[in-house]
């Protein structure tokens, strides 16, 4: 819920600073005008909303959540900075989305405006995101759940919401927050497992 809460105050705050701006830019590759609408993207876009709010259940232990929070935390702070000092739009119209699906969608991106580019944070929440699941999860759930977040990775991108820029971007910024906020080297127990570095949640 905090996570959430400075979710909005960062991200909306930015947006709204940066539509009262003047001469906002823009920052892409010609080839991306190529790059098709594909609606069915809309789905794994939005579905980043459900990994968002399940890891506090997932997790195993208060020093996993802690990780977690501190991670999210850094990558929203350090987002919100770079959009206000580097502020960009989205270079292209935006089309409508056919169906029930495509009208949720519209009535989203009605309240997005289209700036907060770069990095961006939703293909940063997804690589921290990834992160947890991948720990967590085994077998074949482990293998589907990987294969939705390459559809996730990939969907700002064809719903029209980030240019490819951003995407690297936001996974730079994703990277350096695992790398801030890092696990302890495992390596030297002698049978690989992980110590116990907080209490079970129950």
């Amino acid at each position: 819920a905090g996570l959430s809460v400075l979710f909005l105050v960062v991200y909306g705050s930015c947006n709204w600073i940066t539509a009262r701006s003047a001469n906002v830019g823009t920052l892409y590759f010609q080839w991306e005008r190529g790059i098709p609408f594909v609606p069915f993207f809309i789905l794994p876009y939005m579905s980043i909303d459900l990994f968002f709010i399940a890891p506090p259940f997932v997790c195993r232990t208060d020093r996993e959540l802690s990780m977690l929070i501190k991670r999210i935390a850094a990558a929203i702070i350090l987002a919100g900075i770079c959009f206000l000092v580097f502020p960009l739009r989205f270079a292209f119209p935006r089309p409508h989305a056919d169906g029930s699906l495509g009208a949720v969608f519209d009535w989203f991106r009605g309240m997005d405006a289209p700036y907060n580019l770069l990095p961006s944070l939703h293909a940063a929440l997804t690589l921290i995101l990834l992160d947890i699941y991948l720990n967590q999860l085994r077998g074949f759930i482990r293998v589907a759940v990987m294969i939705w977040f390459v559809l996730i990775a990939l969907s700002p991108v064809l719903t029209y919401q980030h240019h490819v820029i951003d995407i690297v971007g936001g996974f730079f910024l994703a990277m350096l927050c695992l790398w801030l906020f890092r696990w302890p080297d495992f390596r030297s127990l002698p049978d690989g497992s992980k110590p116990n570095n907080g209490s079970p949640r129950l």
